[in-house]
């Protein structure tokens, strides 16, 4: 049976079989959850400086500045994985909820949307003779945040913002669970429940250059977050488990992106970003990450809202993303993918829905012993108030 290597955190180097649900979130946090939009993600994840009134990507608190109309959406998510061993995981989730609510120049924003996931199973046979036993180990979960930003516009050309992260929902659960093969040893079944709590800042800029360019820039100041942990070891002998609770801190990393978007008029716009996340700062073996992304977008009917023509948006786009996560090979675990999104129209542009398709690869079988293809569906609601 092919094995995997990886270095799993307080475990160094446990060998796993090809079965796990997802090979690349069971380390510390999770899987930092990518924080855009339906529309910024069938462009890849572009859109940082996107500022056309309609971008709720929550990385760049300053896109909350260029809302005029009071804005609501909601985004589920579903991914297929399939890992290089043969195996095929499903999840799903709702990827946020959003409100834009203007106050003359001054844009409040408020949301509810994951910071992090995690989805990671695996079964394992180890150890010889008597203390051979089968090992199975289960972890789900991921950070959630309710999200208070403030947008403001100066002028024309310039809007800022700023945004903070309470981390106050969402948990990440795991389950180890360890059978013998000899009848006289009793199995155990240890439970892992985290918590958190903390605030996490962001703050963001938007200029416009022309009526045809804008640039944007963000920062996440990162900084800790209070961990609360219940440990649960049962063995099959003890009527009741034993329970251990500790506190410590968790290390968010300070991240920065900067963007680029072009409006060639009302017909099409293209957009790149780049971030870098220190993630080394905040734990051994970390590695600090990179995020790439570009895409277009291109629209249908016509500008005038007298004429009332239907107007479909179709966009397309890629990226490329490394992680964060220690390997034992000691090299870095990278993603690329393509995104393509359809746009419909509600009656009188009063909304839209959005599908977005994505595929893409993370991980090298050769460096880390695994990889996975994945196959992503979006779907999204966004409601306006005139």
């Amino acid at each position: 049976m092919m094995r995997i290597i990886f270095a799993l955190g307080f475990i160094c180097t446990l060998v796993l079989p090809a079965c796990a649900n997802t090979i690349f979130s069971f380390y510390g946090v999770g899987d930092p959850v990518r924080r855009v939009d339906a529309r910024s993600r069938s462009m890849g994840g572009a859109g940082r400086s996107l500022a056309d009134g309609l971008n709720f990507s929550s990385y760049n608190p300053a896109l909350l500045g260029t809302f005029r109309r009071t804005s609501v959406s909601v985004q589920f998510v579903a991914q297929h994985r399939f890992l290089n061993g043969g195996n095929v995981v499903n999840d799903g989730d709702v990827g946020a909820f959003q409100i834009a609510l203007p106050l003359g120049r001054i844009i409040v924003g408020a949301g509810l949307e994951p910071l992090t996931d995690m989805d990671f199973g695996a079964i394992e046979d180890r150890g010889t003779g008597d203390l051979k036993y089968q090992l199975e180990v289960e972890a789900t979960g991921g950070i959630q945040a309710i999200s208070l930003g403030l947008g403001h516009r100066i002028g024309r050309k310039l809007f800022v913002g700023g945004r903070i992260n309470w981390v106050a929902m969402g948990t990440l659960n795991e389950s180890w669970i360890k059978n013998f093969d000899n009848e006289t040893i009793f199995f155990s079944h240890d439970k892992i429940t985290r918590t958190h709590r903390g605030w996490l800042p962001s703050f963001g800029i938007i200029y416009t250059l022309t009526p045809r360019w804008s640039l944007g820039a963000n920062v996440d100041i990162g900084g800790s977050i209070r961990q609360h942990q219940i440990q649960r070891n049962r063995f099959v002998e003890q009527r009741e488990a034993i329970e251990v609770m500790t506190e410590s801190d968790v290390e968010f990393p300070r991240e920065f992106g900067a963007g680029l978007t072009y409006l060639a008029g009302y017909r099409w716009l293209a957009s790149v970003d780049v971030s870098r996340g220190l993630w080394q700062a905040t734990g051994d073996g970390r590695f600090d990450t990179w995020d790439v992304s570009a895409g277009m977008l291109w629209r249908t009917g016509n500008p005038d809202v007298l004429v009332r023509s239907r107007r479909f948006e179709l966009s397309a786009g890629f990226h490329y993303r490394s992680l964060y996560f220690p390997t034992a090979s000691n090299s870095q675990i990278n993603e690329l993918g393509a995104s393509f999104g359809l746009a419909l129209p509600f009656v009188n542009n009063s909304g839209r829905f959005r599908y977005v398709l994505e595929l893409g690869r993370r991980g090298d079988h050769s460096k880390h012993g695994a990889s996975e293809r994945f196959i992503q569906h979006s779907f999204s609601v966004v409601g306006f108030v005139r």
